[in-house]
């Protein structure tokens, strides 16, 4: 179903029309919302070039990618007021989003760059709660779906439909904050006189719940399906489960070193049994995912794996390649357009450490 999908979207993207982007790196939420959110959904779907204001630099892809992953970090991003993130750091609409005076126009936007990063095939780092999957898929809810948006609520209402509630003088509100200041939410019409018994109580949490996962940020939610859907209509994605959906979105999690090395080609002299190659992978197998991960945004411009792995690469005809980067004083370098790693010739695992990582830190990408 996932490749089905990705071969239906392929076909919405118009090659033969362009949008043209100039952005500045310092504020690109603002400089890509001013230029994107006003077209119409067939002139979005129009292939994408970057510009970066100040730069050098031809949009070959790498540029859109290192575009959509910056862009999508700053929608994410909780100074912008538009999403909080749970424990589990997952992303869920943040109930007080109002603060930011363009907030639904945001929600709409950040729905249609989501879409847009689906039907490029271009996975993202963003995973969203699953309650929040759920109404994108236009799925009722689960209470269950309350554990991934706040622990501490979960367990609260669960211990309510374990024991004894009728000598605990609830009833049918909740206190909220609103507009800075806490407010009495009715969870039913008068439920400020009705109390929550042993007979009612599994009412009152699935209201509660229902306020938390949907009620309160329902403008939000409305908008960014609104955005999301005005690319991919609901018959296109409403086969999938919620798992599944944010997979699509943000791709697989680990960082396969096997399938990247069987994946990956190599310019003359390398090969895969070339010392510096050996060397190269005895190295980074030593690294945690984080690092993995900055590794790949540094050679690819994105820090997430394709969902069928590092073929995926090669399939849309740009295979991770390590070529020779000349002499070993010098440090890596990364040609994102086309997926290159140039390498130099270290000698020692040391060496090949200490560069690596100084050239994956140094490198202006950043991950979340």
């Amino acid at each position: 179903r996932m490749n089905y999908f990705k071969e239906q979207m392929s076909f919405k993207i118009n090659e033969n029309k362009m949008i043209e982007l100039n952005v500045n790196r310092c504020n690109i939420l603002a400089d890509s919302f001013e230029q994107l959110h006003k077209l119409e959904p067939y002139e979005l779907l129009r292939k994408i070039k970057v510009k970066f204001i100040g730069e050098k630099g031809i949009d070959e892809g790498g540029l859109t990618c290192e575009w959509f992953t910056l862009l999508v970090k700053e929608i994410f991003n909780s100074n912008n007021k538009l999403f909080n993130m749970t424990d589990n750091k997952s992303y869920h609409p943040n109930i007080s989003s109002y603060e930011n005076k363009k907030h639904i126009e945001l929600f709409k936007f950040a729905g249609m760059i989501i879409a847009r990063s689906l039907i490029q095939d271009q996975c993202i780092n963003a995973h969203l709660t699953q309650s929040f999957c759920r109404q994108i898929l236009n799925l009722p809810f689960k209470f269950k779906d309350l554990e991934d948006f706040d622990h501490e609520i979960y367990t609260s209402l669960n211990h309510i439909l374990n024991n004894d509630v009728n000598q605990l003088n609830l009833d049918f509100t909740l206190n909220a904050k609103k507009n800075n200041s806490v407010e009495m939410i009715l969870l039913k019409e008068n439920g400020d006189e009705i109390n929550v018994t042993n007979e009612n109580k599994k009412e009152f949490v699935n209201l509660y719940a229902e306020y938390h996962l949907k009620n309160s940020i329902i403008d939000q939610i409305k908008s960014f399906c609104e955005g999301f859907n005005s690319l991919i209509p609901q018959e296109q994605i409403n086969y999938f489960s919620p798992a599944e959906l944010d997979l699509l979105i943000c791709g697989i999690p680990e960082i396969n070193i096997d399938d990247l090395r069987e994946n990956t080609e190599y310019e003359l002299p390398y090969d895969d049994h070339h010392p510096v190659i050996e060397l190269f992978y005895n190295v980074i197998s030593e690294w945690d995912n984080d690092n993995l991960a900055k590794l790949l945004l540094f050679i690819t411009g994105s820090s997430q794996v394709p969902v069928n792995g590092f073929i995926e690469y090669k399939s849309k005809g740009k295979p991770i390649t390590i070529m020779p980067g000349g002499d070993k004083k010098n440090y890596c370098v990364a040609h994102t357009c086309f997926n290159i790693l140039a390498l130099p010739g270290y000698e020692t695992e040391k060496e090949m450490n200490e560069k690596l990582l100084i050239s994956i830190q140094q490198s202006q990408f950043e991950l979340f």
